[in-house]
């Protein structure tokens, strides 16, 4: 499903996070990237879902060749990201932001109704599924992007930080539908957090950032 190879990977500030990473996750596989923050995680699941080109190295998904490469996944494979912060867009309601994606797709009103709703029900967001992002809560923006993911049903999860900074309350809610995923056969997860806990343990196959980041130039 995923294949990395020779990947390197630079901060913002030009800081090297990541060289000669070669990776594979097969398809139905579950990884889970680790490191602490500032590492790279969330710049690698960028990679890995086409909306960052590496510095360096060969990236693939589902068979279809991102970087070198346009970063484009069309016809290849569903993906969905939940980002670990923002990811939604201002001027448009959390129900709006979640059915964005599946109008792209052209699925009929109806469809993508009843996905959305569910989805939001799924997630404890129904009642301010009107609200724009900057009336939401942290936790609910947080949810929002899964709920995302949720309505989508991609074949490949994308999840950054999916717990990071919830109480115990929302944690579980994302933790139920986190482990509907993971009992899915069908779906490739793979998931960046600074700590394993509790993805650690089988089936997940754990990667660690190098920390701290590299200071070396790429040759």
């Amino acid at each position: 499903m995923i294949e990395l190879h020779d990947l390197a990977l630079a901060a913002p500030d030009g800081r090297l996070l990541l060289k000669e990473l070669a990776l594979a996750v097969p398809r139905g596989g579950r990884q889970l990237i680790t490191g602490a923050s500032g590492s790279g995680k969330s710049r690698l699941l960028q990679v890995i879902a086409g909306t960052e080109q590496p510095l360096r190295g060969r990236v693939a998904v589902g068979g279809r060749r991102l970087w070198p490469g346009d970063g484009a996944l069309a016809g290849a494979v569903e993906v969905g990201l939940a980002f670990a912060r923002g990811g939604l867009l201002s001027n448009l309601s959390l129900g709006e932001n979640i059915a964005l994606p599946l109008r792209f797709r052209g699925l009929p009103t109806t469809e993508v109704a009843a996905r959305v709703g569910a989805a939001l029900d799924r997630l404890g967001l129904s009642s301010v599924a009107g609200l724009r992002p900057h009336a939401l809560s942290a936790s609910a923006r947080k949810h929002g992007n899964l709920a995302r993911v949720l309505a989508l049903a991609p074949e490949l999860i994308l999840l950054d930080d999916p717990l990071e900074g919830l109480d115990s309350a929302d944690r579980a809610t994302a933790l139920e539908v986190i482990r509907a995923w993971e009992l899915d056969p069908g779906k490739t997860l793979v998931i960046a957090q600074e700590e394993p806990d509790p993805f650690a343990g089988a089936p997940w196959r754990r990667f660690a950032m190098p920390s701290p980041p590299l200071l070396l130039e790429v040759p």
